[in-house]
């Protein structure tokens, strides 16, 4: 489906982007309009602009762009204009407002071989206007086949050839989709010819009818085997059927009837076609797409964003069903290819709020466990990943490596028990000066930058308690402080400048609170096995002399003071991090160290090694930093340099690694403006090799893990997508605007989410805790 662009108009050439229709393995597909009134829309094809745009690649794309113009007819998407020399290279064709054929098939089951004939008899026509064009499509396969109401329409000329030109592919490159492709193809492009292309609309054919491909197999070897071998599978296809699929999928390309011939096979005598009799779930999917259209165009042209279904606060009402899942992009068959603090992910939400209600967001649930997705911070193999938290304890670092990784359970018994979407105001009295959540057991317990903490019912969105913070004098605070409080499942610990209090979770009743002396300021803390660890700094003045940098320890109990560091050569920049008896800190321009959680003595220093923050993941420390090149692993006892992974990339944001072994690393453009301002990379932890890279939202600000999923939020839009290479799996949502802000507001919306069971908690920067589906 589309997802409505959000923020500032984008342009393309002379078209203005409307809406994200999908992705693939070299470009991005959006819905634009030209510049005159009433002018139709259209659908723009841009290439990714993380590839490697040479000469050769603008070559083959003025190849492309050549081939969509010769190929004319009912039956393909024409071109209308398009340019390769462009910074970033792109073309425009007619849009085409229906679903794939592979999307049809996948959400409709096999056609019905009457309609099968229709639509084979169709795309066989437009197949010969390619070829009559002298141009081979390559290419032919469910998600390159649009469906309409009037017929088929034949899309994506990408690897397009002309029958004499010279192929600008690799030797030995296989060009197509596996499944779809002729023997003759597998075994090198310049063997294709037009019975090729006929080859894979006999596929096509035989997928249609049957719902699946006839090499399917697990194996792409075993598909590449069985196609050479000409072992196709065609036991579900219809006997009235079988033989023409059969004639098309023959070995020897002189064995396979001229697409014009096949035309007349599948409706005997040449009978014109008289239209395709879809049936009833499809003419269903045609409007479904209709509307999705009109939508967007509202949407458009109200500048905001899509609305979703809410439900109030507490008391819990019943809410709507969930939204459908964000718009995938058009889903070709298996084996397409396709900051001062962290963030781990915020996720998109549409709040609408009328009269005085406040809406809860209802995000799209994310179901089952093909696509990934988070758990609470509980169940993991020994060794396997970062420590994890204890049982029913969630906060935004994700687990206790503070990598970013959640989990992959997406099990709604993973939720609070009778959990439905809720959204409630900021209790009154709680500032704006400091944010950030933890859920422990059933309370979500958030934070204000004096101390204060409210808990709220995390099922319900009930308030349960609110506890007083500090006082704050006519100095005031030093800034807006994004950290989150901590909980051992007895007690929840919550930071502030002017000190530390723990309160019960249960009741809220102040347990101890320990006040910091003037001029000095909790800068991070930490609870870990029983203690809870404050960073603190005392900031300099003429009278006070130098700045004073310690790590305090103190009883979780009772707040006893268990020692004090000596005096730390910087200030930490990231809170610390506890693992294996050491307790690790990244200095201001001082480098690492490691403190012995026994007595506070620094029992290791690396003060050339620089660190932006630090993270434990399995028997490693991540070293990153800003403009430093690469992620260094580190041995946690000498903090000596393993290797370093990633080392082309200049991390911009915290790295997310977990249970996937997979880690994700996202850099910046030097131009804020450019349409694609940060790259995301994902490398195998094992090896080191890169994996994918491809652009990430614009103005991105937090990246973290749901098992095999990544999530990644930007200033106008978030994306979900697997850490394995699979376009199929990329899902993009818009992010809201705050309430009251105009069309192309930038402020961030949600603070550091947590996520369990495909549910996430947030506080929002206008004044609101939510808790709705996760992508």
């Amino acid at each position: 489906m589309l997802d409505p662009l959000s923020g500032p108009p984008r342009h393309v050439g002379p078209y203005r982007l409307l809406a994200a229709i999908g992705a693939g393995g070299m470009g991005e597909v959006y819905l634009a309009r030209g510049p005159r009134p009433g002018a139709p829309l259209v659908a723009v094809k841009t290439v990714r602009p993380d590839l490697d745009i040479d000469h050769d690649f603008r070559v083959r794309f003025r190849r492309e762009i050549a081939a969509a113009r010769a190929v004319s007819g009912a039956g393909t998407a024409a071109l209308l204009d398009g340019d390769a020399d462009a910074p970033v290279p792109w073309l425009a064709t007619e849009y085409v407002a229906g679903p794939s054929l592979a999307e049809t098939v996948r959400r409709c089951g096999p056609l019905p071989a009457a309609t099968v004939r229709a639509l084979g008899a169709a795309l066989a026509r437009a197949l010969a206007a390619v070829h009559a064009a002298h141009v081979l499509h390559r290419d032919f396969k469910p998600g390159n086949v649009l469906l309409t109401p009037e017929g088929p329409k034949l899309i994506d000329f990408g690897i397009a050839q002309a029958f004499d030109a010279t192929a600008l592919t690799a030797a030995g490159m296989i060009v197509g989709t596996p499944g779809f492709m002729a023997p003759e193809q597998i075994e090198g492009s310049h063997a294709v010819v037009p019975a090729s292309d006929v080859f894979a609309l006999g596929a096509v054919l035989g997928y249609a009818v049957s719902g699946r491909g006839p090499f399917d197999d697990q194996e792409l070897a075993s598909v590449i085997f069985r196609i050479s071998r000409g072992d196709a599978d065609l036991s579900a296809v219809p006997d009235e059927l079988r033989e023409v699929v059969a004639a098309c999928l023959s070995p020897a390309p002189g064995d396979r009837p001229t697409a014009a011939r096949l035309a007349d096979l599948l409706l005997p005598g040449g009978a014109a076609a008289s239209g395709v009799p879809w049936p009833a779930p499809v003419l269903s999917l045609f409007a479904e797409h209709r509307e999705a259209v009109a939508r967007c165009e509202r949407a458009v042209a109200a500048g905001s964003f899509a609305a979703a279904p809410t439900a109030t606060g507490t008391p819990a009402s019943t809410p709507r069903p969930p939204a459908p899942p964000a718009a995938a992009p058009a889903a070709p068959p298996p084996g397409t290819p396709a900051t001062r603090r962290r963030w781990p992910w915020i996720v998109a939400a549409a709040v609408a709020a009328t009269g005085i209600t406040v809406g809860a967001v209802l995000l799209p649930e994310g179901g089952g466990t093909a696509r990934g997705g988070a758990a609470g911070g509980a169940s993991k193999s020994p060794g396997e990943a970062g420590p994890r938290r204890a049982t029913g304890i969630v906060t935004q670092y994700g687990d206790a490596g503070r990598t970013g990784e959640f989990g992959a359970g997406t099990s709604a018994s993973d939720r609070p028990a009778g959990w439905r979407p809720w959204t409630v105001r900021r209790p009154g009295g709680m500032d704006d000066r400091g944010h950030g959540c933890v859920l422990a057991k059933s309370l979500l317990v958030c934070r204000d930058g004096k101390g204060s903490a409210a808990a709220l019912d995390a099922a319900t969105g009930e308030r349960r308690w609110t506890s007083p913070g500090f006082r704050v004098g006519p100095d005031g605070l030093q800034g807006v402080q994004a950290l989150p409080p901590e909980s051992d499942g007895t007690r929840v610990y919550v930071p502030s400048e002017r000190g530390a209090i723990a309160v019960d979770l249960a009741s809220g009743a102040e347990r101890w609170r320990k006040p910091m002396p003037r001029g000095t300021a909790v800068m991070g803390l930490t609870y870990a096995q029983g203690v809870v660890y404050t960073a603190e700094f005392g900031f300099a003045d003429e009278a006070a002399g130098p700045s004073d940098a310690r790590v305090r320890a103190r009883r979780a109990s009772d707040g006893r003071e268990l020692w004090r560091s000596p005096k730390l050569p910087g200030k930490v920049v990231d809170a610390t991090l506890v693992k294996d008896g050491r307790l690790y800190a990244s200095l201001e321009g001082s480098g690492l160290v490691a403190l012995s959680t026994k007595d506070g003595t620094i029992t290791r220093r690396a003060p050339g090694r620089t660190c932006q923050g630090v993270q434990a993941y399995r028997s490693s420390l991540l070293c990153w930093a800003h403009g430093a090149a690469g992620v260094r692993e580190l041995d946690p006892v000498t903090l000596r340099q393993r290797r370093t992974l990633a080392p082309g990339e200049r991390p911009a944001l915290p790295p997310a690694v977990g249970d996937a072994g997979v880690l994700i690393v996202t850099t910046a453009t030097p131009d804020a403006d450019a349409p694609v301002t940060h790259r995301m990379s994902a490398y195998d932890w094992r090896t080191g090799r890169r994996l994918w890279r491809y652009g990430a939202p614009q103005g991105t600000t937090a990246v973290g893990l749901a098992g095999k999923r990544v999530l990644a939020v930007g200033t106008y839009e978030m994306w979900g997508r697997s850490t394995e290479d699979d376009v199929n799996s990329y899902r993009r949502k818009n992010l809201p605007r705050p309430k009251g802000g105009d069309a192309y507001d930038t402020a961030s919306l949600l603070g550091a989410p947590l996520y369990v069971g495909g549910a996430l908690f947030s506080a929002t920067q206008d004044g609101r805790i939510l808790s709705g589906y996760a992508p």
